[in-house]
């Protein structure tokens, strides 16, 4: 049929065909057969399909020329290329899109074999699930936290509470509220076996070896933070005033309020070797004089004994410890003598607090009854028959009950027959041999002239000599208003 040919009763009578659209003519071209009014005419392409005058296009992706490689091998025509690459595409986009999530690889990978932590694991080693713990996994996690309860019950001494199974594992509690039992403690260059449960945190009470640094008495539990510790450590001494000093000895005293953390690390320490002690955080009523050793790295500490500010009972020592490293060498009877030194710069009579522990009972018998045979030795013969228990006591410190109790022990007080009264029976060459047996054994004394100390008085304190009247304010000394006039 020419072109535009053909009547229209033809055109009718001709059945409904599928027509293949014609290219448009170029825009040269001098028919405009088949153009419509307001549509945009294409632009001439060569025979590679490249629109003339135009840029070169874009290098095409991976996905897309693996798509046209596969479609070019099958064989197939034009058309089934376009349709085998249109999915090719889609998948490469969606390949492109969760590359981005980190889901998946590079694009033209196989989905399947996906990647994982950038392209570091591949999807069997990023897979988790394989090492989830099985039932013979717990079991054996069980069957070791028991063996491991077991032996440490061993090695503590303590025993351990039944428990069911898949249940953990916890300590058992003693008699102290405290599940373990620190062992030893190293302070300083000392390794020292523990005598009593001390009440640390539970951290630190389950390690059998605790690490306590002898200036600031702070506790650790590995070497490591111990040694580096000691490096940085800032005190040398206690935090305290020193109102002692003889020779390599000296006192501090160390106020339980103002310095809180190291009073309730000493009592820690203390309730290592005393039985009878029971209070550890509750330290802001009391005094600590603390005994120390000096040498060029600082005073090291050996001992100490604590006495309340306020005591209603007359008591002049509360708690006193020595280091087993230090208990031969005379610091007990050392702070015993010098919390009597303070009682008689006081004025007022003093005794320790009890119950007394057993050591504690044999070094203050020992110290009485030196201090009394000191007094009976020392007094001329004229006043040897007219001497009291009181005078005994303003001389020594001491109470009138410990002063009876330590003669009646001795066998000194004799009651005469017929009378009501007691007469005091004295063995001088008995009381001589022993004094001097004492200061060959230990040669240590406190010198009150290097006392450098005034008396802790506050309000309600027992009443003194030179106490104002009734209608007048009791007035605080100057210890209250600083503690720092105290110090050497």
């Amino acid at each position: 049929m020419a072109k535009g040919g053909g009547s229209g009763a033809s055109r009718d009578a001709a059945p409904a065909t599928p027509r293949t659209p014609k290219k448009q003519p170029a825009r040269g071209d001098s028919s405009g057969t088949g153009r419509k009014a307001g549509r945009t005419p294409k632009a001439p392409t060569d025979a590679a399909g490249t629109p003339k005058g135009s840029q070169t296009p874009k290098t095409p992706t991976r996905a897309a020329a693996k798509a046209k490689t596969a479609a070019a091998k099958a064989g197939g025509s034009g058309d089934s290329q376009t349709q085998t690459q249109a999915p090719a595409q889609a998948r490469a986009a969606k390949r492109r899109k969760t590359s981005k999530n980190g889901a998946a690889g590079p694009p033209g990978l196989d989905p399947e074999a996906r990647v994982f932590f950038a392209n570091r694991l591949n999807a069997h080693d990023a897979d988790t699930t394989q090492f989830a713990p099985a039932a013979e996994d717990r079991l054996a996690f069980e069957e070791a936290s028991a063996a491991a309860s077991l032996q440490e019950a061993r090695e503590t001494g303590l025993p351990q509470a039944p428990r069911e199974q898949g249940t953990p594992s916890t300590p058992s509690v003693g008699a102290a509220g405290v599940g373990y039992q620190v062992k030893k403690i190293q302070i300083g260059a000392s390794e020292i076996d523990s005598w009593y449960i001390s009440p640390y945190p539970d951290e630190y009470s389950r390690h059998p070896l605790l690490y306590i640094c002898e200036f600031c008495l702070r506790y650790m539990k590995s070497k490591y933070t111990f040694r580096r510790h000691c490096l940085k450590c800032p005190l040398r001494h206690p935090p305290g005033d020193e109102i002692y000093r003889d020779g390599n000895i000296s006192v501090f005293e160390v106020d339980g309020r103002k310095n809180k953390i190291y009073c309730q690390n000493l009592c820690l320490i203390g309730k290592m070797f005393l039985d009878t002690k029971t209070l550890y955080y509750d330290v802001e009523p009391f005094l600590f004089y603390v005994l120390c050793e000096y040498d060029a790295d600082g005073y090291h500490f050996a001992g100490y004994y604590s006495k309340e500010k306020r005591s209603v009972q007359g008591y002049n020592l509360s708690c006193i410890m020595i280091l087993p490293p230090k208990q031969r060498e005379g610091y007990g009877k050392l702070l015993i003598e010098f919390s009597y030194l303070l009682s008689k710069k006081e004025g007022l009579p003093g005794s320790p607090e009890k119950p007394l522990s057993d050591f504690g009972l044999l070094s203050y018998h020992s110290y009485w009854r030196r201090a009394i045979y000191e007094i009976l030795v020392a007094m001329p013969a004229k006043e040897s028959s007219a001497i009291s228990i009181e005078a005994i006591s303003k001389k020594t410190g001491m109470t009138v009950d410990d002063i009876i109790s330590t003669m009646q022990t001795d066998g000194m007080l004799q009651r005469q027959p017929g009378l009501s009264n007691y007469a005091l029976v004295v063995d001088m060459p008995r009381t001589e041999a022993y004094l001097q047996r004492v200061k060959e054994k230990s040669p240590r004394r406190i010198d009150a002239a290097k006392l450098r100390w005034a008396p802790f008085l506050t309000k309600g304190t027992r009443a003194a000599k030179d106490d104002p009247p009734a209608d007048e304010p009791a007035l605080e000394t100057e210890a209250d208003q600083s503690d720092s006039s105290a110090a050497a």
